[in-house]
């Protein structure tokens, strides 16, 4: 029987699905499941098929950080060697997760740990069923924070939240994410699949364009200053003025018919 493959990629309707298949292992990923969705991931910034991205995971798991299985805990120089192999692989996945020009959605369908909480920072709308739950694991496992959580995490929940939640080992449900901002929203398990599809699709059929502008001006801006932020928005608003869809947009609102067609109805 074939193996089967750690990363499915499934491209419907402009909304590029990647799923992280490895349920024997709660979706942790190894070096060789990190390749394989960075290449499923250029495969989306590429493709001008692709409107969105959405990651989520197999079976009752998101992702369960890196799979520790396998290393040798009694040789060092091996040790650090297969930790600086993975760490470079998780890093430039995160780097194109952020740096993508296309939404990205996590749909966090079970336990998130560790790294996998950081895919889940490092995405730009998460939602989750109701039996998610969410542990920043380094600490208990010994090791130094990661996943880029040192970028992501006091941005989105604050100083004092992200202490505590790396301090304490503490667990969060499904619940408290929402209230700490980690997802936007939290689904019952019965409709988190049709909930997922609908917000990928208006995400997917969304002018790609602005979207991407959003997307990094708001990274970008957490280290500008004012004067740098507002000068890069000034540009983008000029280059956004040469697409064809502010033409439209723009024509709508003259003629006193604007609509708002956009809305992401994440009810």
């Amino acid at each position: 029987m074939a193996e089967a493959q750690p990363i499915l990629l499934d491209i419907t309707d402009r909304v590029a699905t990647i799923t992280i298949n490895r349920p024997q292992v709660k979706n942790s990923l190894d070096v060789e499941a990190l390749s394989r969705l960075f290449t499923a991931l250029g495969t989306c910034e590429d493709r001008s098929d692709v409107g969105a991205v959405v990651l989520t995971g197999a079976g009752d798991a998101f992702c369960a950080g890196v799979n520790l299985k396998g290393y040798r805990l009694d040789d060092r120089a091996a040790l650090r060697a297969g930790f600086r192999e993975v760490a470079m692989w998780w890093h430039q996945m995160l780097h194109r997760i952020v740096r993508i020009r296309k939404p990205v959605l996590s749909a966090v369908n079970g336990v998130a740990v560790g790294g996998g909480l950081g895919l889940v920072l490092a995405s730009d709308i998460a939602v989750c069923s109701e039996n998610a739950t969410f542990f920043a694991s380094w600490m208990a496992n010994g090791v130094a924070n990661d996943g880029g959580s040192s970028y992501t995490l006091a941005k989105i929940v604050g100083f004092r939240r992200a202490m505590e939640l790396m301090l304490t080992n503490r667990t969060l449900t499904a619940k408290e994410a929402v209230e700490w901002q980690i997802c936007n929203r939290m689904y019952k398990n019965e409709e988190f699949s049709k909930n997922v599809t609908k917000i990928a699709r208006q995400l997917a059929h969304g002018p790609t364009h602005l979207q991407a502008y959003v997307k990094e001006t708001f990274h970008e801006g957490w280290r500008r200053s004012l004067e740098e932020c507002t000068e890069y928005e000034c540009q983008n608003i000029l280059t956004s003025l040469d697409h064809p869809y502010a033409a439209e947009r723009l024509a709508e609102f003259k003629r006193g018919q604007r609509t708002n067609p956009l809305m992401i109805d994440l009810m």
